[in-house]
């Protein structure tokens, strides 16, 4: 295929390429058309199952030589066909980090993970050390350098597997949703080290996410992947502050775009819809000074916040009780350190914190995938340590942040049959509950489909199906949106909430704050193996100085209203409603 010199200046050009997988129903991709200039930053977004990873593997090689399938096109990255040309010399240009860790770490220890790829390319020995040293200290990852991957937290993991992608210096540098088991201030690490990357070493970055906030802030340009097709293609600040953008391809936009989309609604003129923080700012701050609203220091608004309903549920015995409790791993690791807890029937609590806190080891004493080393865990009146996870499933059930880790059977269908009738129940309560399921999580059209062979997105929907369906008195999810686009993960919390709601206690650990914001009645901070805050989200994101130290950051929403402070907006607004009434306050006592 001849290119032209405008198209041969691309350091990716993808010309009419469509692959339908070997097994596959239908076309993964479609006629996609796509230019990367060298240094750009390029962020893919768009629904689960809209084609994304694929898009991702045609630049690596993966597809057509180590997935098998029906491929049509031309691509070429930094002037090697994919093709013509096999991984391991595509590897020297291109670094790719998988959604899930796990499917590329595979080396002894951190370290040796880290020097593996510039090793099999022959870099010297001295600057394989420089390189190891500089990505452990900006991926935090100082300390875990004798540390197996494999008994890392899945956040450690991911970093890790990026870190391992950095130090082979590649041109492109490919991540399939790389920060979405990362906690907030260490996913907008990444995004700083990328910029950083891509200006000083003009990297060029291809980034699958569904974060449109650190996405409106870092990158040069969005495309838009829907139903296999690229359906929309523009700067940030153009495709994300589009107020269709959630209705059509169930991306959320940044929360500053929603705020001020619902002000107008609401007859508040403002020129523009912002993507970032700053630009949010600037505007609101802008249209207070133009009503005459000066900024000064005095006492904040009030703020009317439902207030955490455990201190009413105190007079009842907690369904879960934590004494003294302390986890040691066996290589050493002491990931809990006396911890003491009570969590009451029909809370919804999220568990939050770094990665390497402790939060998924001390969900797994809930349910006996974990003894422990001092103290004991009471569930439903039961102490664990002496009972097996099959006798505490029929009270507690636990969705793997990795669904991959829990999902073995031949059809979806049967996947979430497998529990229901290891319990013990008949088949037409089986059935009832395997249908009702299915239908909340609108699985129908894969209910006789292996659950490996989908997406993650998917089959992080089957894990959450397959628990649901045994119908637990508590249910734990450990990241349930991973995975996820915006609608996925609403439906499934949605759904989480409505059990909560008929009396079901739900424990949530997730790094995604504004999930906690809407959806948590009570927010339980780790840090180091302790509990360092245990209050209601309000309480909890007002204090950024603490959260800081744990490397959470509060929801854009409440980074804005601290930032316009002065004007007097509380520190503790947790959601767009909050804000749009206290501006309303505001500017009706400027008048």
């Amino acid at each position: 295929m001849s290119m032209t010199k405008e198209e041969g200046s691309s350091i990716v050009t993808i010309r009419d390429a469509s692959f339908k997988y070997f097994s596959g129903k239908k076309a993964a991709l479609k006629k996609i058309n796509l230019d990367i200039k060298a240094g750009e930053f390029v962020a893919i977004m768009g629904p689960t199952g809209a084609g994304k990873s694929t898009l991702c593997l045609l630049l690596n090689g993966s597809i057509p030589h180590l997935i098998k399938g029906t491929l049509v096109g031309d691509i070429q990255v930094s002037s090697l066909k994919t093709r013509e040309h096999q991984i391991q010399e595509l590897a020297r240009k291109v670094g790719m980090v998988f959604q899930n860790p796990n499917l590329q770490l595979f080396c002894i220890d951190v370290e040796s993970e880290l020097a593996f790829g510039p090793e099999n390319l022959a870099v010297d020995r001295d600057e394989i050390h420089r390189r190891v040293k500089e990505i452990l200290h900006l991926l935090r990852l100082e300390g875990l350098e004798k540390r197996s991957p494999t008994a890392l937290s899945g956040g450690q993991k991911q970093a890790v597997a990026i870190g391992a992608a950095l130090t082979m210096n590649p041109e492109i540098l490919v991540l399939d949703e790389p920060t979405s088991n990362l906690d907030p201030l260490g996913s907008q690490k990444v995004f700083e080290i990328l910029r950083i990357l891509k200006s000083q070493k003009n990297l060029t970055i291809l980034m699958v996410s569904h974060k449109s906030e650190e996405i409106a802030e870092f990158a040069d340009r969005v495309v838009i992947v829907d139903n296999g097709k690229i359906v929309l293609e523009g700067r940030p600040s153009d495709i994300l502050g589009k107020e269709i953008i959630e209705e059509k391809v169930y991306i959320r936009p940044p929360q500053v775009s929603e705020l001020i989309y619902k002000l107008r609604k609401k007859g508040y003129e403002f020129s523009k819809i912002p993507t970032t923080l700053e630009e949010a700012y600037i505007l609101i701050k802008s249209y207070l000074e133009q009503h005459g609203i000066k900024s000064k220091s005095g006492p904040k608004l009030n703020l009317k916040q439902k207030k955490s309903t455990t201190n009413k549920r105190r007079d009842i015995e907690p369904i879960i009780k934590v004494r003294d409790l302390w986890h040691q791993y066996k290589g050493g690791v002491v990931a809990l350190r006396n911890i003491n807890l009570d969590i009451y029937p029909g809370e919804f609590v999220a568990i939050v914190g770094q990665n390497g806190s402790g939060k998924t080891t001390l969900v797994k004493h809930f349910n006996g995938l974990l003894k422990p080393t001092k103290g004991f865990v009471i569930v439903n009146g039961l102490d664990t340590r002496p009972m097996h996870v099959s006798e505490l499933s029929k009270y507690v059930g636990y969705i793997y942040q990795n669904p991959d880790d829990q999902l073995f059977a031949e059809s979806v269908e049967d996947e979430i049959a497998f529990g229901p009738r290891n319990l013990g129940w008949d088949e037409e309560e089986v059935r009832k509950s395997v249908e009702e399921v299915i239908k909340r999580l609108h699985l129908e059209h894969l209910r006789k489909d292996h659950p490996l062979s989908l997406g993650l997105g998917d089959r992080h929907r089957v894990a959450v199906a397959s628990v649901l369906a045994m119908k637990p008195d508590v249910v734990i999810l450990d990241e349930p949106t991973t995975g996820q686009d915006f609608r996925g993960s609403r439906e499934i919390v949605d759904l989480i909430n409505g059990l909560q709601k008929e009396g079901k206690t739900v424990i949530m650990i997730t790094h995604d704050m504004f999930l906690v914001a809407d959806y948590a009645e009570r927010v339980i901070v780790l840090s180091k193996g302790q509990i360092l805050l245990d209050g209601t989200p309000a309480e909890i994101f007002s204090r950024p100085d603490i959260l800081e130290q744990t490397y959470l950051s509060p929801p854009q929403i409440t980074k804005l209203a601290q930032k316009l402070g002065d004007f007097g907006f509380p520190n503790n607004i947790i959601t767009i409603d909050e804000f749009c009434e206290i501006f309303e306050e505001i500017v009706r006592g400027g008048n």
